[in-house]
C-alpha cells in the first residue's frame, strides 16, 4: 500500500526552504507612510493589522482561532472566489482543526451555498 502524501506538509517544507534563501523583509511599521492622504481602505487595513498585533501581543490563547476565522470570513466576503482563496480556506481549516481536518474541510464545503 502506498503512503498518502500530506501536501500541506510538503508546502510548508518548501516555503521554509524558500524563506531561508530570502532577505529579511522590512517591518510592517517601516513600510507604512504617515501622510494625511491615506484612503479609508488603507485605514481599515492598518486598523485590522493593529488589532491583530494587539491581540497577539497579549498572548491571547484564542488568537490563532480568531485569526483563522478572520481569514475564512474575509475570503467568504469576496465577490469573486479564486482557487487561491479556496486553498487558503482549506489551509486555515487544516490549522484550526488539527487531526480532524479532513472532516472539517469536507463539512465546510458541504455547508457552503
Amino acid at each position: 500500500m502506498s503512503k498518502k502524501k500530506n501536501t500541506l506538509q510538503d508546502l510548508n517544507a518548501f516555503l521554509k526552504q524558500q524563506a531561508a534563501t530570502l532577505v529579511t523583509p522590512e517591518t510592517f511599521s517601516a513600510t507604512v507612510e504617515t501622510t494625511s492622504e491615506v484612503s479609508s481602505a488603507d485605514t481599515k487595513n492598518i486598523l485590522v493589522q493593529n488589532t491583530f498585533n494587539d491581540i497577539g501581543a497579549k498572548d491571547d490563547p484564542a488568537f490563532r482561532k480568531k485569526l483563522y476565522e478572520f481569514i475564512i470570513q474575509s475570503l467568504e466576503d469576496q465577490k469573486n472566489s479564486l482557487p487561491e482563496d479556496k486553498m487558503l480556506i482549506n489551509t486555515a481549516l487544516y490549522l484550526q482543526h488539527g487531526s480532524d481536518w479532513k472532516n472539517a474541510i469536507r463539512q465546510y464545503w458541504r455547508n457552503r451555498p
